[in-house]
């Protein structure tokens, strides 16, 4: 009888979860109205940021920011071994982001600059390598991208 009883409140709890949901875990609307968005520098990095974080330009609203992207990406050499060959990279990806009022002669309202890096090691098979290099600089944009929507809601 205590196992049944114990067995069926476990499967209630199971059942209906206490309701936590990470902060940031849905792609959010913004608090602000974007009119303008104008992206400068890698053009790829900045597609992924507005993508990522759901950046999007509302035309009909009165009163709305323009908003600057310019990013840029550095692969650098960290280590070499003793013959001289690259062992280790370092990737890091810097966006400075802004957002300006257009009808006060492009004032800034917020502007940040925002910068993640990360290390790996070298690969002999070049293709294998380009192909984690991509996957490490997905990451980095969508932890900017992240970063971004946060600093904009706060």
């Amino acid at each position: 009888m205590i196992i049944k009883k114990l067995v069926f409140i476990l499967t209630l709890l199971a059942v209906t979860n206490c309701g936590y949901e990470p902060i940031y875990s849905k792609k959010e609307t913004l608090n602000i109205s974007i009119n303008k968005i104008e992206l400068i520098g890698d053009k790829k990095i900045n597609r992924s940021i507005v993508s990522f974080a759901n950046l999007r330009e509302t035309k009909n609203v009165n009163y709305s920011y323009n908003l600057n992207l310019n990013s840029s990406k550095k692969i650098e050499v960290v280590s070499k071994d003793s013959a001289g060959n690259v062992t280790s990279f370092k990737i890091t990806i810097i966006v400075k982001f802004s957002l300006k009022d257009p009808n006060d002669q492009g004032a800034v309202i917020k502007s940040k600059n925002f910068r993640t890096s990360f290390i790996y090691n070298n690969k002999k098979n070049k293709f294998d390598l380009l192909q984690y290099e991509k996957i490490v600089e997905k990451n980095l944009v969508e932890k900017i991208a992240e970063e971004i929507t946060i600093y904009i809601n706060s």
